[in-house]
């Protein structure tokens, strides 16, 4: 079963498939490979004429200076022209804001990073405690918190509101409600799970983040802002009024308008809106990261970058070349935002798209673009054009041989899922191959050894493919899709 480790994609499948094994050798389908003159505005240009979005900004940031990318338009309805200057929805990159005030707080001692949340709290929040451990600032900020995703919890929506209904629904629903109605709601909450322990979404999560920032300074959320971040570094107001002309429409994934998601309630978690102007400014800062705070919120705080860590809500991994880079993605009800930066390369990209369907699309067109400039990572593509000179015949032993003349080729387990569900359908006995190597590399990934039964049973070999939904069981009770697929191939003929 394929997911993401970004911690909100934890329940999607096949979704990194859209990025090809050696990015921007073979972009994402619908986006050609980039030949003109300047290969990024053709990168942007094919990115909405294939229909990722109606429009795209984009910024690259290298080396001190920033250059914008502009293609399609901010609103069907007036055929406005998107540019650097339009107003979008940046959704949970919304996070890192609130993170990093609660990295200022830090740095001047108002509160410490493993700090009981209900340190800051009023009295009556013993609901925060699962098994004895409670919240920890720490937990909030790398999204191991145990919260519910959402405060006010709209679940019940999901099942009585038809899907055309639904984002209109939620919209109404944020709307009317009051942030102070908050912190009484929060003591009525189960956590999911003891605290530390999984990454998982959680608005709630940064809603209270948000609450303990003003609780830490006396001051409102958009006062701080502005203090911390939008003043210093010359952005607008995020939570802001937004001149009608400069503001993208969303649109879902129907290409249906969406509605906006512009509420107090969501503010901290996920109702920041900038342009790429401003987007440009805030990654520039954390390439630099002259200020502590911002340092502060680099530093691993759960996992480790050799897969994939987190810190202050930024996912820190390694790229197939192992330089170390820095990201987060953002999506709304009609707009979705991805941005990156490579402290050592002085580079970070930003994309900004009005569509709810292009949060990952997006991130693919931000690795395309790296790769249109940096070139794509060698190792990477050796190994790729080794195993399919092979015929994936001996994966473990391309892969060492390639190592071998290729010593910074860095191999995460999200990176080979993605590569196996790429072949599977076209070769399921290639990807078979990926999938037993990165099992036998992650040996306690229920998801490799889930996504390794898929691949066993493609070939026809049902009791492998059950022996290894077990194994994938027995490290993660809670895998539902291997209970399903051990009970279909035990009743299949």
């Amino acid at each position: 079963m394929q997911h993401s480790n970004q911690p909100a994609d934890l329940n999607r499948r096949r979704l990194l498939a859209l990025v090809p094994a050696a990015t921007g050798v073979a972009l994402l389908p619908g986006i050609a490979r980039a030949a003109a003159a300047d290969p990024v505005q053709a990168l942007v240009d094919d990115f909405v004429r294939s229909g990722k979005a109606p429009g795209v900004s984009v910024a690259v940031i290298r080396d001190g200076s920033t250059r914008f990318y502009n293609a399609g338009v901010l609103s069907r309805a007036t055929n406005a022209p998107v540019t650097e200057h339009s107003v979008h929805e940046i959704g949970s990159i919304s996070k890192t804001f609130t993170s990093l005030l609660l990295a200022h707080a830090i740095g001047e001692g108002r509160a410490r990073i493993d700090d009981d949340v209900r340190k800051h709290l009023p009295p009556g929040y013993d609901n925060l405690v699962r098994d004895g451990r409670p919240i920890r600032i720490a937990d909030l900020v790398t999204t191991t918190s145990a919260l519910q995703d959402n405060l006010p919890d709209w679940s019940g929506f999901l099942s009585k509101v038809p899907p055309e209904q639904l984002f209109a629904e939620v919209s109404k629903l944020l709307r009317g409600y009051d942030p102070a109605r908050f912190l009484p709601d929060l003591k009525t909450v189960t956590l999911l799970d003891v605290p530390g322990r999984v990454p998982r979404h959680s608005n709630t999560a940064s809603q209270l983040q948000g609450v303990l920032a003003e609780r830490l300074y006396g001051q409102p959320y958009d006062a701080l802002l502005a203090r911390f971040v939008e003043k210093p570094l010359g952005m607008r107001a995020g939570g802001g009024p937004v001149p009608p002309a400069l503001l993208a429409t969303g649109y879902n994934s129907k290409g249906a308008e969406a509605p906006p998601l512009d509420t107090p309630a969501i503010r901290a978690a996920g109702g920041l809106r900038y342009s790429a102007v401003d987007m440009a400014r805030y990654v520039a800062a954390q390439i630099a990261a002259r200020d502590p705070a911002i340092a502060r919120t680099h530093q691993p705080l759960f996992g480790t970058p050799e897969t994939s860590a987190i810190g202050f809500h930024w996912v820190i991994a390694r790229t197939a070349d192992s330089q170390t880079y820095l990201h987060h993605s953002g999506g709304t009800f009609g707009q979705s935002s991805y941005c990156d930066f490579y402290p050592a390369r002085r580079y970070g990209a930003v994309v900004l798209a009005n569509s709810a369907s292009a949060q990952n699309t997006g991130q693919a067109l931000a690795d395309a673009i790296h790769a249109a400039l940096f070139g794509p990572p060698r190792g990477l593509k050796a190994l790729e054009a080794a195993l399919e000179q092979s015929g994936y015949a001996d994966v473990a032993g391309t892969i060492a041989a390639t190592r071998a003349r290729f010593p910074d080729l860095h191999l995460t387990e999200d990176r080979m899922i993605a590569w196996g569900y790429r072949l599977l359908a076209a070769s399921p006995k290639a990807a078979r191959g990926i999938f037993a190597w990165a099992a036998a590399q992650f040996p306690d990934s229920w998801n490799a050894h889930d996504s390794l039964a898929e691949a066993i049973a493609a070939t026809g070999d049902k009791p492998g493919a059950i022996a290894e939904y077990q194994r994938s069981l027995v490290l993660n009770p809670a895998n539902d899709n291997a209970t399903r697929m051990i009970e279909k191939l035990e009743k299949a003929p």
